[in-house]
């Protein structure tokens, strides 16, 4: 049982921590550190002045700010201390109606939230180093793709309406060069990736069972493994259909109300589009997902719903790989 309740606040160069005990709840102590290893060192030697319970009943609670919460999240568990790093979405929606806000509150706020649902606390994993890698160069492979289709995207629209002047021509060139070794670096960061997964035995296994599902590529397979920590992060098929935003969910109240079962806008929009991509892939080159595109089609179904469900038999097909230890097979029979 946990009975010291402890919320971080993370920022750039600072992070604000609040505590309180079980035993005097709501009574907050409050001070800001450092956002680097004096800092936190100094957080330990104050937090261990300020109370008699043991850290083994510490509970550490921030929200996901990227690279700011990594490196306290890393040090407390080198040090055998329990941090929960829970999403901003998540912590932001159980908070209620809030009309004040600082760093001071929110550190507050995040102490009472590990408090409250402790019962769902998950404690931070260290990421392996290449699952790390992996994750920076996929951000950076994201960011120059969007530099990429906005640099050709604005040429080509410039040039479309201003056909013979010699500026546009000459911008038009420029970015078309811009683009070419925009693509280029885009190859060699693809190829870091896979030279990234290779060097760890457990990402491989694991890309080379994802890649054997029709549909699913170098990014698509990636995305899953950074955002899945190699299937350690959830628990189904479902739960990860949820969090990417593409399992529906009934639309009931009373007796008059009754909807068809919507997906939520509460979604991984990123990945969702990912997978749309390999759904409309996977309705050419699979046999058993085009025959069951073409049917749902003659049914009357809307072909936004037919590709919902080819992206959830996606993720059901991708963890079902992971489980099983073996490649995707068309034609698997289960036998006893």
């Amino acid at each position: 049982m946990k009975n010291l309740f402890i919320g971080i606040d993370f920022s750039k160069l600072t992070i604000d921590v609040s505590f309180f005990e079980r035993e005097h709840f709501g009574e907050f102590s409050h001070r800001q550190f450092s956002n680097d290893k004096d800092g936190f060192k100094e957080m330990l030697v104050w937090l261990k002045k300020e109370t008699r319970i043991p850290t083994s009943q510490w509970m550490f609670c921030g929200e996901h700010t990227g690279l700011y919460c990594e490196p306290l999240s890393e040090y407390l568990t080198t040090k055998g201390l329990f941090i929960w790093i829970d999403s901003a979405l998540q912590i932001k929606l159980s908070m209620g109606i809030r009309r004040s806000k600082n760093d001071k509150v929110d550190s507050e706020q995040l102490a009472l939230y590990a408090y409250r649902f402790q019962d769902k606390a998950k404690a931070y994993v260290i990421p392996s180093n290449q699952l790390r890698s992996l994750g920076l160069l996929h951000a950076y492979r994201d960011r120059l793709i969007k530099v990429k289709v906005s640099l050709l995207q604005a040429a080509t629209e410039m040039r479309a309406v201003i056909k013979r002047d010699p500026t546009a021509r000459f911008i038009y060139e420029k970015t078309i060069g811009q683009v070419n070794r925009l693509k280029k670096e885009i190859k060699e960061i693809e190829k870091k990736m896979l030279e990234c997964i290779k060097k760890d035995p457990l990402l491989d296994k694991s890309y080379k069972l994802l890649t054997s599902i029709i549909g699913i590529s170098l990014v698509n397979a990636t995305m899953m493994l950074i955002y899945t920590a190699n299937f350690t992060r959830f628990l189904s098929a479902r739960s990860y259909a949820c969090y990417v935003g593409v399992a529906p969910f009934a639309r009931d109240s009373g007796t008059s109300k009754h909807a068809p079962p919507r997906i939520s806008k509460i979604a991984n929009k990123e990945i969702k589009a990912l997978l749309t991509q390999a759904a409309r892939c996977a309705t050419r080159f699979d046999t058993q997902i085009k025959e069951y595109y073409d049917r749902k089609r003659k049914e009357g179904k809307k072909e936004r719903v037919v590709i919902n469900n080819i992206r959830n038999k996606i993720i059901y097909r991708a963890f079902a790989v992971i489980n099983r230890q073996k490649p995707y097979c068309e034609n698997y029979l289960i036998t006893n």
